[in-house]
């Protein structure tokens, strides 16, 4: 036989001694377990034994088996007693008989026990498991597989012997009849409030009936039923039931199933909404005792009676453990508008979702059941009436039961709820209440008296009286007395009982004043003081603002359906509702009722247009309106963060000393001021270079580092000054909605820049790349605030708003795929953060644009549990190669809620120019919150020093040896504040690969003056001098790809131009010399002649280009000439330096006039021909002023004198031998 493990250790020696000791003793027969197995065997044996599934009829049976001898112990027999009740196992009475003694072997008696009750830690193992279940062959054999019996190995004799007399026992049984079979059964159900509360100690609460039938019918009345589908009621509580027999149900009430389904509409608020429940939810709108069979035993419930006459009854509510909230209370209140007391519930679970009921009892030994709705409101407010309330929202309240409670003291609130149930002790004493009368008449507050009317106080009521907010309060006689110098205002006289026995009474009144303290500022749009009246005065008026009026219609200033008009600090609220769809120059008439003014305010309020910029806020500004913790605070921190930076502040601007980093990749979308040793502040817009920096105001810096002594000089208008620091003082670009009338006051107190106006920033380096764009903002730019002017001139700003434009000219709005970015959280950092995360792949053009970014933190849920905002430097960067590198500091920016460390959701969001917002999700782990670790080793920080301080500043480009000397400073500066203690190993590490990095990234200095053969990794063919780019060179110059024109230091590929050098003047065709060229091109200087590329000085002449034929002078187009040129074809009519093809005239030049046609000289012609000056003799094309006689042309024979037709003469004239008349100048023939 196979022993089992967990009985015996045959290979401890204890173990095998025990059990050969205890296998020698006789066994004997306990004579009380014999006399037991007789009797049961003699009770009657069925005719029809039960098989397999088959249940056994109630009744007790018996039979025996026999355990063989084993080398552990003797043989003895095991008789098995088996007691059936309403078809289940009610008890197995298993009995060790001939041969076992109880004191005997060792062996046997352990077996017999674990195969009758189990094992502490196996329970199920033994026999009596099975009671409860159903009477079957099927049970028995189920539970002796399922422990593992059936396989040789895991069974026992002993075991097995027990489950064949247990079986032989069942099977002389009869089948027990169908109608006898009971079919317990756990359900859902629909209990009257009466009779779920009957067993709780209170057996009078009645139905709610309800007037409004919309909160019945909505999910504040979760946890109870109603019949009515008006939502006339609340009739009971739906909970769970345990139920003996389910037939007692079934066919009687409405059986809810899985199938059924009920819709119900609502309309609360005037909005119509339409729910659907289904399944067991259908029971919010069923029957009474309706119910819904549940699959699982819950674990809490009520059970069922069916009484004699059929009703229905239920015990107590039964759990495996009611909890006692010890460190939940309540707090008690007389006066509410839901009944006569209210009492307030803290410190409930936060995972109780439904509330099914509510139990009030007192140490008098009362208990009051509470309803929904009336009495039950939003789980933790507990209210009810008795009898001087009997209304509330238009609802009548059942009172009567509750009267009893006055003058008790409440000593337990029970709650059953989905979650389980929970007892809430407490000592509440609940006050007396009476018919009374208070009434105090208003008066004016320098007054210092009023008169009261009290009736109804009981004769043992000890009244005190007071009234918060005055001084000096007394009652005498009808007569409320106070200090004459009380405030303007709404008081309260409160009455209170000084035995504690009854419950106060209190009375409203106004002190009231007809002097006038407000007046209405325009330019601000806010309530300011009047004249004569001071700040406390008009801070007095604003609270007592009761209600204010616009254009005729009043909002109420507090309670539910309040509207805010005027802000606290009395300002117009201008998105206030009736203002809401308001167009510029739309005109408001507000008028302002406040309690205790005698007279209403009134003014008129002008809706404003405004205006769009760009304007520099610094951090405080920016976060003010935004919900991040500790916002608008410029709070520093003397403590140092583990980079030995003071960062530990709030929204305080960022201070460093070094002269590289911080200025250049700042300088993108931040505002930094550099200063000098003498306080002088400096304004860097952009860079076009590792050292020269653009200013604000126009002007060029110029600054240079010496390794050496570590002095920075900056050099501005030829003026050098020694650098000593520089800050960060909040965002440079950020856009803003600021009223027109207001625009000129604004400018004054920041840098602002107007629509159409240039934004630039950075210095181009790797992956990140300096930008120039033209400022467009418009009413839907992403990120846009809302610029207030305050009465005092001060200006605030709201929160930023999500748009769909950029705020750039021409530039749709951008977004980031973080897909496709690299995001990673980093373990450890230098940079004094506990939590980072990286942006590694294509994040240059976002980087170069971030503005501001935002950690919130969600935990291990999906609701946002704080929000931090961070500041440039002190928590975010974007490095040349490394990646954008976002931080979160501890600090006054950043503690996290108590009972958090970091783990869990974050969702961190970046706030970019011309980007929509970029959200980045991630998961943080223990392992991914980083603090600080002392520095153990610094040698591969000191080996990078030392190979960084051996190289020569010469041998490598200024670019990359200026990066080198920023990484080597800021290594150094770690390495000493290693030594000091005042950094950490991170950051050390961090150093070191930083500067390693550089040292990598140096360029070797070719030296290499002229153009490059090939493009920069940029795109751009450079020029050089030197070896460096030369970007004070224009020229044209050639590389093996030909001549190239070059402006400042690099070619200009859009140019189209004539461009000179050394050689001459060139024509440029989309920036190449075009030596193919022969025409007429113009530069800034004028028009040239081009031949094979080359401007020709020596040509005078007339050449053409696309746009026609044009005079040359000395190689240029002389645009003063007017007259008669030759060239190569001919000669031709110049008119502003260009030939004039229309002219067909006589037109002189400095050899005299000449005939032209189409333009052209025309040699060709002989004859006569007119000008505006007249007609004219022409032989050879040229005017013959010497000729007199006459000549002929196509319209006759003319009369010539000094080369010209004489229109005057009248005579004759001999020609040839002939006298010919003249008539005006005509020859007639």
């Amino acid at each position: 036989m196979v022993q089992s493990d967990d009985i015996f250790d045959f290979e401890n020696e204890k173990y095998k001694e025990e059990f050969m000791r205890r296998k020698k003793l006789s066994m004997k027969v306990v004579a009380a377990i014999l006399a037991a197995a007789t009797f049961m065997s003699t009770y009657p044996t069925a005719a029809f034994a039960v098989t397999k599934s088959q249940v056994a009829a109630d009744g007790i049976n018996n039979a025996t088996t026999h355990v063989e001898s084993d080398d552990e112990w003797n043989s003895y027999d095991v008789t098995v007693g088996v007691t059936v009740e309403d078809g289940k196992f009610k008890e197995f009475l298993v009995t060790p008989t001939n041969g076992y003694e109880a004191s005997g072997d060792f062996g046997s008696k352990t077996y017999f026990e674990k195969a009758v009750n189990g094992t502490t830690k196996k329970p199920d193992m033994g026999i009596k498991a099975l009671v409860g279940q159903p009477a079957t062959q099927e049970s028995i054999d189920n539970w002796f597989t399922a422990n593992g019996y059936d396989t040789k190995s895991g069974a026992t004799i002993t075991r097995t012997a027990v489950k064949d007399a247990a079986k032989e026992a069942l099977s002389k049984f009869e089948e027990a009849k169908k109608e006898d079979v009971k079919q317990e059964a756990y359900v859902l159900m629909n209990i009257p409030y009466a009779a779920f509360y009957a067993a709780e100690g209170d057996s009078d609460v009645d139905a709610v009936s309800s007037a409004t039938k919309m909160k019945t019918r909505a999910s504040l009345a979760a946890g109870s039923y109603h019949v009515n589908n008006d939502g006339s009621d609340i009739s009971g509580i739906t909970f769970p039931v345990k139920v003996s027999d389910l037939a007692a149900l079934t066919g009687k009430y409405t059986q809810i199933t899985d199938e059924s389904k009920v819709e119900i509409t609502t309309s609360i608020k005037g909005k119509e909404s339409t729910t659907t429940y289904v399944g067991k939810d259908a029971l919010f709108e069923s029957a009474d005792y309706s119910y819904y069979v549940l699959s699982e035993a819950p674990s809490y419930y009520k059970e069922l009676t069916v009484n004699k006459d059929g009703a229905l009854s239920f015990g107590a509510v039964k759990t495996s453990s009611a909890t006692t909230l010890d460190n939940a209370n309540g707090t008690l209140s007389t006066s509410t508008k839901y009944g006569d007391y209210q009492l307030d519930i803290e410190g409930l679970p936060k995972n109780i979702n439904t509330v099914y009921g509510v139990t009030i009892s007192t140490k008098e030994g009362d208990s009051y059941g509470l309803r929904h709705v009336e009495n039950i409101w939003k789980k933790t407010e507990l209210a009810w009436s008795t009898g001087f309330v009997t209304e509330s929202h238009g609802c009548q309240l059942s009172y009567a039961d509750y009267v009893s409670m006055m003058g008790q003291t409440i000593n337990n609130v029970t709650y059953y709820t989905d979650a389980g149930v929970y007892n809430i002790p407490m000592n509440q004493y609940v006050p007396v209440k009476f018919a009374n009368t208070v009434a105090v008449e208003n008066a004016s507050a320098d007054a210092g008296k009023t008169t009261v009317a009290i009736t109804g106080l009981p004769s043992d009521y000890d009244a005190v009286y007071s009234v918060d907010g005055l001084n000096n309060v007394s009652v005498k006689d009808g007569v409320l007395s106070f200090d004459k110098s009380a405030a303007v205002g709404q008081y309260t006289l409160k009455i209170t009982d000084k035995s504690g026995k009854y419950a106060d009474l209190s009375a409203t009144f106004e002190l009231t004043t007809d002097k006038a303290v407000a007046a209405y500022d325009n330019a601000s749009d806010s309530l300011v003081a009047a004249k004569d009246a001071a700040a406390d005065d008009l801070s007095a008026y604003i609270k007592n603002i009761k209600s204010v009026n616009v254009n005729g219609k009043d909002y109420a200033a507090s309670g539910k359906k309040s509207v805010t008009i005027i802000n606290k600090d009395g300002s117009l609220n201008e998105s206030a509702t009736p203002f809401k769809d308001a167009k510029p120059g739309d005109e408001f008439t507000v008028s302002v009722k406040a309690t205790g003014y005698a007279n209403d305010f009134t003014f008129t309020y002008v809706v404003p247009e405004y205006t769009y910029v760009y304007a520099s806020l610094s951090y405080a500004e920016y976060y003010a309106a935004e919900n991040v913790q500790n916002a608008g605070s410029t709070l520093s921190s003397d403590t140092m963060d583990t980079n030995g930076e003071y960062d530990k502040g709030a929204f305080d601007v960022v201070t460093r000393a070094t002269a590289n980093h911080g200025l250049h990749r700042g300088s993108f979308q931040q505002d930094v001021v550099i200063y000098d040793t003498d306080g002088n502040e400096y304004e860097p817009v952009s860079w076009t270079d590792a050292n020269t920096a653009i200013l604000k105001d126009g002007k060029t810096l110029v600054k240079a580092s010496d390794r050496k002594t570590g002095i920075t000089t900056l050099t501005v208008d030829g003026k050098n000054a020694t650098y000593d620091h520089y800050v960060i003082k909040g965002i440079k670009y950020v856009p803003v909605k600021v009223k027109t009338k207001n625009l000129e006051a604004f400018k004054k107190a920041y840098s602002v820049v107007e629509n159409g106006e240039k934004l630039s920033g950075g210095y181009s380096e790797n992956n990140l790349k300096s930008y120039e764009a033209v400022a467009a903002v418009d009413a839907n730019t992403n990120g846009l605030k809302t610029v207030s002017m305050s009465a005092d001139g001060s200006f605030s700003f709201g929160a930023a708003a999500i748009g769909t434009t950029s705020g750039l000219k021409d530039t749709e709005l951008k977004t980031a795929d973080t897909a496709k970015m690299g995001v990673e959280v980093v373990s450890s950092s230098k940079f004094g953060d506990f939590l980072r995360v990286d942006l590694t792949e294509n994040y240059g053009d976002l980087g170069a644009a971030m503005q501001s970014v935002e950690w919130t933190y969600y935990g291990n849920g999906d609701k946002a549990i704080a929000t931090y905002g961070t500041k440039f430097a002190a928590d975010n960067w974007m490095h040349k190669m490394m990646g954008i590198q976002l931080g979160l500091t501890d600090s006054l920016r950043c503690q996290l809620p108590e009972g958090t460390d970091g783990t869990g959701k974050w969702v961190v969001t970046i706030h970019a120019l011309g980007y929509a917002d970029t959200n980045v999700e991630v998961n943080v782990t223990a392992d991914d919150i980083h603090t600080a670790t002392p520095v153990s080793d610094t040698s591969k920080l000191e080996a990078a020093i030392k190979a960084a301080e051996a190289l020569n500043k010469d041998d490598y480009t200024e670019k990359t040896w200026s990066d080198l000397e920023a990484e080597l400073k800021e290594a150094q500066d770690d390495l000493a504040n290693a030594a000091k203690g005042k950094t950490s190993q991170e950051s050390v590490d961090e150093s070191t690969a930083h500067l390693n990095a550089a040292i990598a990234a140096l360029e070797k200095a070719n030296k290499f003056t002229g153009l490059a053969n090939s493009k920069a990794a940029d795109g751009n063919w450079y020029y050089y001098v030197n070896g460096e780019i030369a970007t004070n060179v224009t020229t044209v110059a050639k590389n093996v790809n030909g001549w190239w024109y070059v402006k400042n230091g690099k070619v200009d590929f859009k140019a189209n131009t004539v461009a000179k050098n050394e050689n001459g003047w060139w024509l440029i065709r989309g920036g190449k010399v075009d030596f193919s060229a022969n025409t007429v091109a113009k530069n800034e200087n004028g028009w040239w002649i081009i031949r094979n590329g080359k401007v020709d000085f020596s040509a005078n002449t007339v050449a053409k280009n696309e746009n026609g034929w044009w005079k040359i002078t000395n190689g240029k187009v002389d645009f003063s000439y007017t007259g008669v040129a030759k060239n190569a074809n001919g000669w031709w009519r110049i008119v502003n330096g260009k030939v004039d093809f229309n002219c067909n005239s006589v037109e002189k030049n400095e050899n005299g006039w000449w005939y032209i046609r189409g333009g052209k000289v025309d040699f060709s012609y002989t004859g006569v021909a007119k000008n505006t000056n007249g007609w004219w003799r022409i032989e050879n094309g040229k005017v013959n002023f010497n000729f007199n006689g006459i000549a002929q042309n196509s319209n006759g024979w003319w009369y010539i004198k000094g080369g010209k037709v004489d229109f005057s003469y009248n005579g004759t004239v001999k020609s040839n031998g002939k006298t010919y008349k003249v008539v005006n100048g005509k020859v007639r023939v």
